[in-house]
């Protein structure tokens, strides 16, 4: 068996859902990494005595190897290594003329078809991209228009697509690619820190310090660009994988349900786990769908003493601006 070491995280504060979701991607890019290597799979867990600082316990030696793995798995992802970039990364479907959309919200029978489609071509040892899937889209579930819903965590609108950052992040932006694409320091910077947020490149807006809330400011805040730390949205993208949505509804089909959001589509909250003990990646997958994590749909609360002990709970309101329905997160309570 090969020996773990454990590595703090310490640009990762998991009270920021960013940051707490660029953990899961780290647990979800290494092990990857390490299943191609033949290396142990890595476990993850958490110091809850100050900061909530993710710990990896991984088959390197320091912190440099594991900014490699997570590089080489990104690099695997954007098909710059073997092979072609990620389906999911480059799903699109057709809008009024025939143009492509790379977004979250297709036809419901345009979807379920591509799924099929990838759900025949996984493993038990690649299935990235049916996480991705899951994750993020059901074939079920639409819209007032009869678009397809996306997962709760969508918070892009108007003419930002969804994969269209993801796409930013992978090959850089500017018609010279002044803003590079995510590298070894974006990762660096994310994973270890400081944030510096000083890069320009699309963000998913899943950090409340990325919230210009118009009636905090003194002037319109939607000429201002978005600085982020890109590092840290690539590994918040990935550790979405280990997430899942699935549709609800009585007569039509017109809401979905994502691991841990309560609440309707304009106003909920996003509850999720912090643990001191080390969980590797299924164990994980499975703790994010307890029931516990998110309040009871009736309101009373489940009831937390049936999470396993070491297992802490904090939750974001989500809130969207009636001005393009942008998304955004509240920082988050402890429960």
């Amino acid at each position: 068996m090969t020996q773990l070491t454990q590595l703090r995280l310490t640009g990762l504060d998991a009270q920021d859902p960013l940051a707490y979701l660029a953990a899961l991607g780290c647990l979800l890019g290494a092990g990857a990494s390490c299943l191609r290597m033949g290396l142990q799979r890595p476990t993850l867990h958490f110091d809850l005595a100050s900061v909530p600082t993710p710990i990896l316990s991984v088959a390197v030696t320091n912190e440099d190897e594991l900014i490699e793995i997570l590089a080489a798995d990104l690099d695997d992802a954007a098909g710059r290594s073997e092979g072609e970039r990620d389906p999911f990364l480059t799903f699109s479907y057709p809008d009024g003329d025939g143009g492509p959309i790379q977004d979250l919200k297709p036809p419901p029978p345009w979807f379920r078809k591509v799924a099929q489609a990838w759900i025949a071509d996984a493993s038990h040892e690649a299935h990235r991209t049916t996480d991705w899937a899951a994750a993020v889209l059901t074939d079920a579930a639409v819209d007032n228009n009869g678009a397809g819903k996306p997962f709760a965590l969508h918070f892009t609108a108007g003419q930002q697509r969804f994969l269209n950052v993801a796409q930013e992040l992978l090959d850089g932006a500017g018609k010279k690619a002044t803003e590079r694409r995510v590298d070894h320091v974006d990762l660096r910077a994310a994973v270890f820190g400081p944030w510096p947020n000083d890069r320009s490149l699309k963000v998913f807006s899943w950090s409340p310090t990325q919230d210009r809330a118009y009636a905090l400011r003194a002037v319109d805040p939607s000429t201002d660009k978005k600085l982020g730390t890109p590092g840290a949205d690539w590994l918040a993208l990935r550790g979405v994988g280990l997430l899942s949505s699935a549709p609800r509804g009585d007569r039509r089909v017109d809401r979905i349900t994502t691991s841990g959001v309560l609440g309707g589509w304009k106003s909920g909250t996003f509850s999720y786990p912090v643990w001191r003990s080390p969980l590797d990646e299924d164990a994980v997958r499975s703790l994010l769908r307890h029931p516990a994590i998110r309040p009871d749909a009736r309101g009373r609360g489940t009831e937390v003493r049936s999470l396993p002990r070491g297992v802490e709970v904090l939750t974001s309101r989500i809130s969207r601006s009636d001005q393009g329905g942008y998304g955004s997160f509240s920082r988050p309570t402890w429960r």
